[in-house]
């Protein structure tokens, strides 16, 4: 028998949003639906329903994100919801949880990062549908009792989400290997444990709360951390057809993501704004100095200060090229045109943009060992790789005390070509070093504390260095100064 083709319901008021998803679904083999409002998507939800997945954005006009899960739910209680914005908060995932959804896809998003929890989402529905189908076959045929609840209790093995069924006599009846693993000592309990020997009080706490509550079903819910590691537990009421409550089950989300998308964000939005800040000040005051003429008409000074701000807006027009250029990398907008290239000109070119920088600080920069007449072809994109060298070299020249070096130099194997990028600065510490890449990444060092950045740019760099097929690595000691190696591949022209 051929097996039905998912279905799934894109709701979102951006039009770049619905046409990309629409895309990406169908080329997978996915039916795909969009509409452009919460109230059109509950109106096509209702004429053509049996949709698996509907991706649903928060902020929609005519009708709310949350406001359309709640009539959803009403509607199919097993259909699998992800919300997808770009205002993801920890109350916003906890209501929209409560409400039903599965799960939150932050927006921008890659096709895998798209397709990875849909796949998930689907695998959950599909998970979640067998096991109705088994619990009306149960009640159908009660000799085969033992048998359902074996297999109830794989489905609940394989559930990446840890769970833990508890009955009226606070006893632990059952747990799952997730449970298991998240919560700290769970795996040395016996098959049947009392509740207070679960090292957790919380739980505790939230289970009784809803034992507690024989005429008022609903669930409580709580954020817990174990092993560093943040969860959202659920704990829900088990009801006979009596409507007696006969146990509880308890069931432990990880949204660690989702906390650390809030601290990024967070953190990115007072760096960005720090950083546009400070030298914004500095144009305006230097402006404001030439145009107020303060202390009588003098050419010389009045172009100094507008050198000065010219260099500032220098700094402000290569933040936004960052933040561009990796916002492009995150929706699949940015393109890498390979070809054979000189690295000579490259480099030349690299190091006489910064050269300004450099002569501000009194820092030495120059290019050594590098063939006068000899060319250095390999395969790469040549705006990218200005991104990147100047990137790096900008950054040695920022980190290097005044009167310091900045040397760039080539060598050259085979199969790659590998530029070094040396400086005697106030370098780093091994930790340091690990997280050197990571987005947003400032290391936490007194001497770097007034140097200008974001923690995006050595991101950027590895994400072009990577879309070239080659390799960055980094060698540093604190106050011995830092070498940034950059490897590419080798071209014959």
């Amino acid at each position: 028998m051929s097996q039905e083709v998912p279905r799934i319901l894109v709701v979102d008021d951006e039009l770049g949003i619905r046409e990309g998803c629409r895309k990406i679904f169908s080329v997978e083999g996915y039916g795909v639906e969009v509409a452009c409002n919460g109230l059109e998507g509950l109106e096509t939800f209702k004429s053509q329903g049996s949709f698996s997945v509907v991706l649903v954005d928060l902020n929609m006009p005519k009708m709310g994100g949350l406001e359309l899960i709640e009539h959803l739910r009403e509607l199919d209680d097993d259909v699998v919801i992800f919300v997808i914005t770009a205002y993801a908060t920890i109350e916003t995932a906890v209501e929209a949880t409560r409400k039903g959804a599965y799960g939150y896809i932050p927006k921008p998003f890659t096709p895998d990062e798209l397709l990875l929890p849909v796949r998930n989402g689907l695998e959950r529905r599909a998970l979640t549908l067998e096991s109705k189908r088994l619990r009306e076959e149960r009640e159908r045929r009660l000799l085969e009792l033992a048998v359902e609840r074996s297999r109830s209790s794989t489905i609940i093995s394989c559930m990446s989400d840890g769970v833990l069924v508890i009955n009226r006599d606070r006893q632990i009846v059952l747990r799952n290997a997730a449970a298991n693993r998240i919560i700290p000592g769970c795996d040395a309990l016996p098959q049947v444990a009392g509740l207070d020997a679960l090292c957790s009080s919380e739980i505790q706490a939230l289970v009784d709360e809803v034992l507690s509550q024989q005429a008022r079903p609903g669930i409580a819910s709580k954020e817990l951390v174990f092993e560093k590691l943040t969860f959202l537990v659920n704990v829900s009421q088990v009801l006979e057809p009596s409507g007696e409550v006969s146990g509880a089950v308890a069931v432990l989300r990880d949204i660690t993501p989702l906390k650390q998308l809030e601290t990024a964000k967070t953190l990115f939005m007072s760096m960005v704004a720090h950083e546009f800040k400070s030298p914004l000040y500095a144009v305006e005051g230097l402006l404001s100095s030439v145009v107020g003429g303060v202390g009588g008409p003098d050419p010389e000074r009045d172009r100094h200060f507008i050198e000065r701000s010219l260099l500032r807006i220098k700094t402000l027009q290569a933040l936004v090229s960052d933040l561009l250029n990796l916002t492009a990398m995150e929706t699949g907008r940015f393109t890498v045109n390979r070809l054979p290239l000189d690295i000579t000109p490259v480099l030349h070119e690299v190091t006489e943009t910064c050269r300004d920088h450099a002569m501000d600080q009194k820092i030495d920069l120059s290019i050594v060992d590098l063939p006068a007449d000899k060319p250095l072809f390999v395969l790469a994109d040549r705006e990218a790789l200005t991104i990147v060298l100047t990137n790096l070299v900008d950054n040695a020249i920022k980190y290097s005390p005044e009167g310091g070096q900045v040397r760039v130099c080539v060598d050259r194997d085979p199969s790659y070509t590998r530029v070094h990028i040396q400086d005697n600065g106030i370098g780093m510490s091994p930790e340091e070093q690990e997280h050197v890449f990571d987005e947003f990444f400032r290391a936490k060092n007194k001497k770097a504390i007034h140097v200008p950045g974001t923690g995006l740019g050595l991101s950027l760099v590895k994400r072009l260095v990577d879309l070239h097929q080659g390799r960055i690595s980094v060698r540093s000691a604190p106050d011995k100064g830092s070498t940034f190696t950059v490897s590419l591949p080798n071209c014959s022209y």
